[in-house]
């Protein structure tokens, strides 16, 4: 191994930043009392489960770009000067994805939106958005992510509304 630093770049960053923003909510989430009391779930249960899943997927996240700098840094030892072939694909604005800077603009417009128009519009179009974010648009593919979009605001809606008996805001009152 080289003493060479690896060119870490905002698919690092972000999601380390992610992740301490995350552990510190952990840690609030936990002193809210235990998960489980006699066999129920309690007000902690939900925000203490999210942060673990988005602890465990940031670090997954961090990993992957450790790995693909290395891979890259090894690459680059044997190319010529000038050469771009290593270069990670995409257009970065300091040193972050613009798609990173898309889905963090599509949350943010979604947290706004949520309480405006409630959850289900806001929760279809931000679904919907992430998916031609991460897809590709074309209409032979628009009905099937249409049905998807349908399912996982259908599914939301019922895990908060019908098992974790949380009212969540609609358009209509």
């Amino acid at each position: 191994m080289s003493s060479k630093r690896l060119s870490l770049d905002g698919g690092f960053y972000v999601p380390a930043v992610l992740a301490i923003i995350t552990l510190v909510y952990l840690v609030s989430a936990m002193q809210i009392g235990t998960p489980m009391k006699d066999g129920n779930m309690t007000p902690s249960f939900f925000p203490i489960t999210a942060a673990v899943i988005m602890l465990i997927a940031l670090v997954c996240a961090i990993v992957q770009e450790i790995r693909r700098a290395r891979s890259i840094d090894t690459e680059k030892t044997g190319e010529a000067p000038g050469s771009e072939e290593g270069e990670k694909e995409g257009k970065n604005v300091a040193g972050i994805s613009l798609g990173a800077i898309c889905v963090a603009l599509l949350t943010a417009g979604y947290l706004l939106a949520f309480d405006l128009i409630g959850y289900f519009v806001s929760t279809f179009l931000y679904v919907l958005l992430l998916m031609f974010q991460f897809g590709s648009f074309s209409v032979k593919s628009l009905p099937m992510k249409l049905i998807a979009t349908f399912i996982v605001t259908g599914a939301g809606f019922l895990l908060f509304e019908v098992f974790f008996q949380v009212r969540l805001p609609t358009l209509w009152g």
